[in-house]
């Protein structure tokens, strides 16, 4: 509901840009701040890499973030798609989207809901999924383990399982049935 209310929001199409950088943050279980700040040189929709440089967003290496074709499509539709330089997501004006825009935006929208709280609303759709590791959803959301022996020996960033996270999660957020192969046993199969 909150997916297609934001949609609707965004009416006429890039009216609104700080919508499309909310669904961004959704999409990539990202905080706030990083999906206001993401620039394109950071993007690679080849590989479908967000590759955040070390030393930024509250993180000493580097991270690579899956992208989905939902967030590809989203980014593609972007007008700064067709330079892809910058920032990704700005003002009307051409600034960087404030803070204060995607923090306010749930509730202008109606909802009692935080931007932070979509990070929530990601892992507890992770933890009743029961298909995914506990480790793959922390790192999906850039929770790096820090205990002392197992940090220095847990390296992997776990990205083919991260993929696989985000491509159902975006399913889930945005409402496609990620069950479509599947025949209900009542229904008839016509020859």
């Amino acid at each position: 509901e909150f997916m297609k209310t934001l949609r609707d929001y965004d009416d006429p199409v890039d009216s609104h840009p700080e919508a499309k950088c909310f669904e961004f943050m959704i999409l990539t279980a990202a905080r706030a701040g990083e999906a206001r700040l993401v620039t394109w040189d950071e993007l690679d929709l080849t590989k479908k890499i967000w590759r955040v440089p070390a030393g930024k967003y509250k993180s000493n290496k580097q991270w690579d973030i899956p992208l989905t074709e939902t967030t590809i499509r989203l980014l593609r539709s972007l007008p700064s798609y067709k330079i892809q330089s910058g920032h990704v997501f700005t003002t009307l004006a051409g600034r960087v989207i404030p803070d204060a825009y995607m923090s306010s935006l749930p509730d202008s929208l109606g909802f009692d809901a935080v931007a932070h709280g979509f990070r929530s609303t990601f892992r507890t759709w992770g933890q009743e999924q029961q298909r995914f590791s506990e480790e793959a959803l922390e790192l999906s959301l850039k929770h790096c383990d820090t205990v002392g022996c197992r940090a220095a020996y847990a390296r992997s960033q776990l990205l083919a399982e991260r993929f696989r996270v985000l491509e159902a999660f975006s399913k889930w957020s945005t409402g496609v049935n990620i069950d479509d192969n599947v025949t209900a046993i009542n229904k008839r199969l016509s020859k």
